[in-house]
């Protein structure tokens, strides 16, 4: 019945957008974090063009690039393969990347409990839940249980299939009671590598972690780590997880592309007071039931993954919010054991306690699907596409090389790659490189006036093959046009395209 209903919930805002389609936009097909979904389906574009070498699309000199983000170029392949639009391909693979998790995380809670009740609960907890980012926004804050997908499973779920796919193996491999083989180590440790490698961090330490605490329960110190029934499926895991981490951090700091799009791929973990708010009721409930949880082995596996999570968000360097992956499953686990443990020492009815939890962590997410809806019912701008736009480019998709370089402004500059596979001076505050210069460059060219052999350096210079222009432009721009004799190679109301020819 859960699984059904969060099924339900994820795909509905989807269609509902899909179906207001009119006469002047096109939906996007993203509603939540639009920018981040259209580089992924950028990646899938490379993909489909029969690249298995990842390069930044959103920069006008990609370097050589490295076998990195191969889940979404291999969906590119399958796309190919399949002869399906990208964007269905995407929420196809997210759809099915949903009900493994779902599936993942009901087994998940019956290992960790035997009474039904516990199981149901911490289901429904882990497939719908959320924090009080609906109290806070009474506030005027807008705390993380509102963005930060890759935390939460239903948000993950509702958000990309790499956050459920991912999320579902590193709960496969802390799943308690699993006799682990190191063959099936070896493979969820490669898997998770290329789908989240931050996560492989998660898991290895975790995993230690448990060896270390189960050692020491034996007796005889010689005993206690060879002993231990984890330790070589660990080291498999980490094998398999570890070689990809390397490879992926030895070829972005080799190129020297990749190594300054890292430096600007910043993502700090929010601010103390916004975790406590967007983990909560779970995280208080949580430290109620750890001292329950760690006197059960199953339990102490929780305590550990959820203890480690929290210490690498807390690290101060530039990617330590991808250390919240998944953290929201531990929390539920250990805020079950938390009402266990009101249970049988205050004597409260757990099923009172089960209605207040849930009544608590629900209403952020109706607040998101809400959200969407309401975005797609008034055709907001930043998940719907201007029609005229769109059919530009995909003029340019049809009728131009998939090595041409676009030259257009910031708003545009997001969907050429995502649309076309073509590349753009600048598309994505992360992935292009030296990001702030270049959006000023278009400003320079696009709206500032400047005189003609500015125009012609930089086309010449930059090497600019398309030139697309929607909105305004500066008089200079349009006279430097003039002066040149350019007649549109594809034109609407709102778009000019311009195929430039090079060394004239």
């Amino acid at each position: 019945m859960i699984t059904a209903i969060v099924i339900v919930l994820i795909v509905t805002p989807y269609l509902f957008a899909v179906q207001v389609n009119n006469a002047d936009s096109v939906f996007g097909g993203f509603l939540i974090n639009p920018i981040d979904g259209h580089s992924y389906l950028a990646k899938m574009q490379q993909g489909m063009r029969g690249e298995w070498r990842f390069v930044l699309p959103y920069t006008a000199e990609a370097g050589n690039g490295a076998f990195l983000f191969l889940f979404y170029l291999g969906l590119g392949h399958l796309g190919r393969i399949l002869n399906l639009p990208l964007i269905v391909l995407f929420h196809s693979v997210r759809i099915i990347g949903a009900i493994l998790l779902l599936g993942v995380l009901y087994l998940f809670n019956k290992k960790l409990f035997k009474d039904q009740r516990y199981q149901n609960l911490g289901f429904a907890i882990c497939a719908l839940g959320s924090g009080l980012g609906w109290i806070a926004i009474f506030a005027g804050l807008f705390s993380s249980d509102f963005w930060v997908a890759e935390a939460y499973p239903f948000l993950s779920m509702y958000t990309n299939p790499h956050f459920s796919i991912g999320l579902s193996l590193m709960i496969l491999a802390l799943m308690p009671d699993r006799k682990p083989s190191k063959i099936a180590e070896l493979c969820l440790g490669i898997g998770l590598g290329i789908i989240q490698p931050f996560a492989v961090v998660i898991v290895l330490i975790v995993k230690a972690g448990r060896i270390i605490v189960d050692g020491f329960e034996r007796e005889g110190a010689s005993q206690r780590i060879f002993n231990a029934g984890d330790l070589f499926p660990t080291i498999a895991f980490a094998f398999g997880g570890g070689s990809i981490l390397v490879y992926q951090y030895w070829s972005i700091l080799s190129d020297p592309v990749l190594a300054l799009w890292n430096s600007q791929n910043i993502t700090v973990s929010p601010r103390i007071t916004d975790l406590i708010i967007s983990l909560s009721p779970t995280l208080v409930l949580a430290g109620v039931g750890v001292k329950t949880a760690w006197q059960k082995r199953r339990g102490r596996s929780l305590v550990i993954w959820a203890v480690v999570s929290l210490v690498l968000v807390l690290i101060p360097w530039n990617l330590q919010r991808r250390f919240l992956t998944g953290i929201y499953v531990p929390l539920a686990g250990l805020a079950i054991y938390g009402l266990i443990d009101l249970e049988r020492t205050k004597r409260l009815s757990f099923r009172f306690s089960a209605i207040v939890i849930l009544v608590l962590v629900i209403p952020t997410n109706i607040i998101i699907l809400v959200s969407g809806i309401q975005a797609a019912a008034r055709h907001d701008p930043k998940i719907y596409q201007n029609r005229e736009m769109y059919n530009g480019l995909t003029w340019i998709n049809e009728n131009t090389p998939r090595d041409v370089l676009v030259l257009t402004d910031e708003e545009v500059g997001l969907f050429v790659p995502s649309i076309t596979g073509r590349r753009v001076i600048y598309g994505h505050p992360f992935e292009t490189i030296n990001a702030e210069m270049e959006k000023q460059f278009l400003r320079d060219f696009i709206v500032e006036n400047q005189d003609g052999l500015f125009f012609e350096r930089n086309i010449s210079e930059r090497g600019v093959d398309i030139l697309f222009l929607s909105g305004e432009v500066s008089e200079s721009l349009e006279r430097w046009i003039n002066t040149r004799g350019m007649d549109p190679d594809y034109e609407n109301d709102r778009v000019r395209i311009f195929q430039m020819e090079q060394n004239d």
